[in-house]
C-alpha cells in the first residue's frame, strides 16, 4: 500500500545524503529527475502538490515545434522542438502520435506565402518521419475539417506535428525516474533552506499528508517550479529580484458533435496576434489558446470572462457554426512560466527557451521553455548541475533513447486485443491502449469492474493510480491520471464519488475524509464551470 510506502519514503529522505533535490514535479523536475537519475546521481524529487498539477497538465496538448516561431526567427528552438518530436514518438508511441493539420487559406496569396514557410518547417525537421506538407484543395480541406467556414475558402495547406497525453507523460516520468533510484514524493512542501557558510545544503520539508517535518541534505538544489520559481528564491534570498513574468492560457473543450473534424486546424492570426489551435483530442474537441498577462500565481487558475469570450470569437470566425456557451463541457487554464530578467512584460514577445540561473547560495532556477523541449531542457540543467558542483564525472545524459513505462507490448492495433478482451466500445480501448500501452492487461487483470454502471472506467485503474501513480486526492485521479476533469466536468462530477470510496480504501481514509475529499474535488468541478456557464452547476 502507498500509505506505507509514503513513509518508508520519508524516512529515506531523511537519512540519507542526497547529490541533487530537485523541488518541483511538472516536466521539468521530473525531467531532470530520470536525466539525473540514469546517470548514477543519488536524487530526491519532491512535488508541493501532484505531478503536472500545474502548468504541464494544462498545455494544448501539442509536441511541436512551433509554426509561429517562424516568422520570429526562432530557428534553433523550432529545429531543438522537432528533434525532440521524433523522440517523443519513438520513445512514448502510446502517449506521444502524429497528428496533421489544416492551415486554411482564403486569399491568393496566402497558399505559396505559407507554403514557403512550412517548407523551412520541414528542413527544421528533417530527421524526422513525419510526412512533409502539402498544399490541399477546398475539396480536401472540408474532407479534413468539416466544421471549417468555407465562404471564401480557397485551400489550405496540410502538414504533421504530433499530440500527446501532458499529465500521463508526466506521471511515466515520475514513475520512470523512481524506477531508475529516484526517491519521488508528492504533497511535500519546502518550508526553508539549509545553509553552511552561505551555501544551500538542504531544506526542512513538510509532509502536507501526514503533518511531519523533516531535515533533507543536499549537495545541490534545483529550483523547478514552474510559476512559483520566484517564491523559491525568495526563501534563499529575501532580498532578491523577480524574474517571472506569468502569463495564462485557457482552452474550451466540446463534444466532437459540435465541431466536427478529422484532423487540426491552425488559426495563423487572431486580432491578439497569437496563434489558436482547434484539436481533436481523447475524442473530444479543444480549442486554445490566449495569452493574458497575469500578476498572482495560483494553484488552481480560473478561465477569465474576457478569454472565454474570445475562444468563442475567435473559433465561430472560423467554423461554420457559431460556438456558444451552452456547446462547452470543460475549461481548463493554465500558466506559462516565462522568464524574462530584463522585467519584459510582452509576454507575447518573450521566447520560450530555456532560462538557467544559479543564485550566490548555489540554488540553481530552471524557467522557461516547453513541454516538447522538456527532455533537452532536463539534459542541459543536468550537465549544468555536474559543472557548479564538480561532479562531472557522473557523465552525460542518457533518455535520448529511453523507453518510457508502456512502451514495450504497444502496437497500434493494441486496442483491438483490448476490446476483444474485455467487451469495450472502441473509443475506450483506445483510451486504455494510449494510456498505459503494453502495461493495460497488468493493470486491468481478466474481468475488471467498472466504476458505474455502464461506464468504461475501472475500479483497478484507480488502484493501480494509487499504488504505481502516486495518486492522493480525488482530483489527482479525475484531472490528471483519468483526464475527464479536463474533457466533461459534468462526466467527473459522476466518478467522484466511487473514486473517493476506492481511495478511501486504498490509503486509509475514515468516511468524514472521503466526504471531505470528495466535497474538494466537487468544489474546484464547478468553480470551473461557473467560469463559462455562470451557474456553476
Amino acid at each position: 500500500m502507498q500509505k506505507h510506502d509514503r513513509k518508508s519514503r520519508f524516512e529515506k529522505l531523511k537519512e540519507e545524503q542526497f547529490d541533487l533535490l530537485i523541488l518541483g514535479g511538472g516536466a521539468t523536475g521530473a525531467g531532470a529527475a530520470l536525466d539525473a537519475s540514469l546517470r548514477g546521481l543519488k536524487v530526491a524529487l519532491l512535488e508541493k502538490s501532484d505531478f503536472s498539477a500545474g502548468t504541464s497538465s494544462r498545455s494544448t496538448k501539442l509536441i511541436h515545434g512551433g509554426v509561429r516561431y517562424l516568422a520570429q526567427f526562432h530557428f534553433k528552438l523550432i529545429h531543438e522542438a522537432l528533434t525532440e518530436r521524433q523522440r517523443l514518438l519513438e520513445n512514448a508511441p502510446h502517449l506521444v502520435k502524429p497528428l496533421p493539420f489544416i492551415l486554411p487559406t482564403y486569399k491568393l496569396y496566402e497558399k505559396p506565402y505559407y507554403s514557403i514557410g512550412m517548407t523551412m518547417y520541414d528542413i527544421l525537421a528533417w530527421k524526422g518521419n513525419l510526412p512533409s506538407h502539402k498544399r490541399v484543395s477546398k475539396e480536401e480541406v472540408e474532407k479534413d475539417f468539416p466544421a471549417l467556414q468555407t465562404k471564401g475558402l480557397t485551400g489550405g495547406i496540410l502538414y504533421y506535428d504530433s499530440q500527446f497525453n501532458d499529465a500521463r507523460l508526466n506521471v511515466n516520468l515520475a514513475r520512470a525516474a523512481s524506477k531508475e533510484g529516484a526517491l519521488v514524493l508528492n504533497q511535500t512542501e519546502l518550508l526553508s533552506f539549509q545553509k553552511k557558510d552561505g551555501k544551500i545544503v538542504g531544506g526542512k520539508v513538510k509532509d502536507l499528508i501526514g503533518g511531519e517535518t523533516y531535515n533533507v541534505k543536499a549537495k545541490v538544489v534545483v529550483n523547478a517550479t514552474g510559476p512559483w520559481v520566484d517564491d523559491v528564491r525568495l526563501k534563499d534570498d529575501p532580498r532578491t529580484y523577480r524574474v517571472l513574468s506569468p502569463s495564462q492560457g485557457i482552452h474550451l473543450v466540446f463534444k466532437k458533435e459540435i465541431i466536427p473534424c478529422n484532423t487540426a486546424l491552425i488559426i495563423p492570426k487572431t486580432k491578439d496576434g497569437r496563434v489558436v489551435f482547434i484539436i481533436p483530442w481523447e475524442d473530444h474537441v479543444i480549442l486554445g489558446t490566449t495569452d493574458t498577462p497575469i500578476h498572482e500565481v495560483s494553484q488552481d487558475p480560473l478561465p477569465l470572462e474576457s478569454e472565454v469570450e474570445f475562444l468563442l470569437q475567435t473559433g465561430s470566425e472560423y467554423l461554420a457554426t457559431p460556438l456558444q456557451r451552452k456547446d462547452i463541457i470543460s475549461a481548463f487554464s493554465g500558466i506559462r512560466p516565462l522568464i524574462s530578467p530584463e522585467g519584459n512584460q510582452d509576454t507575447k514577445s518573450i521566447s520560450r527557451e530555456e532560462v538557467i540561473l544559479v543564485s550566490p547560495s548555489g540554488l540553481i532556477t530552471m524557467g522557461g521553455g516547453k513541454w516538447s523541449t522538456y527532455r533537452k531542457m532536463a539534459e542541459d540543467l543536468i550537465d549544468r548541475v555536474l559543472k557548479e558542483a564538480s561532479l562531472e564525472e557522473f557523465g552525460s545524459s542518457r533518455t535520448a533513447k529511453y523507453a518510457f513505462p508502456g512502451k514495450v507490448g504497444y502496437s497500434e492495433d493494441l486496442y483491438k486485443e483490448i476490446q476483444k478482451m474485455y467487451k469495450v466500445s472502441e473509443v475506450s480501448a483506445k483510451r486504455l491502449q494510449n494510456f498505459y500501452g503494453g502495461e493495460v492487461f497488468i493493470i486491468l487483470g481478466k474481468k475488471p469492474t467498472p466504476l458505474l454502471k455502464g461506464v468504461e472506467y475501472f475500479q483497478e485503474e484507480v488502484e493501480w493510480f494509487v499504488k504505481e501513480e502516486f495518486a492522493l486526492t480525488v482530483t489527482d485521479v479525475l484531472a490528471r491520471r483519468f483526464r475527464v476533469q479536463f474533457l466533461d466536468l459534468k462526466f467527473a462530477a459522476k466518478l467522484a464519488t466511487p473514486v473517493s470510496q476506492i481511495l478511501a480504501k486504498q490509503l486509509g481514509w475514515k468516511e468524514a475524509q472521503r466526504k471531505e475529499k470528495e466535497s474538494e474535488a466537487i468544489a474546484l468541478i464547478e468553480s470551473l464551470r461557473s467560469t463559462y456557464d455562470g451557474k456553476g452547476k
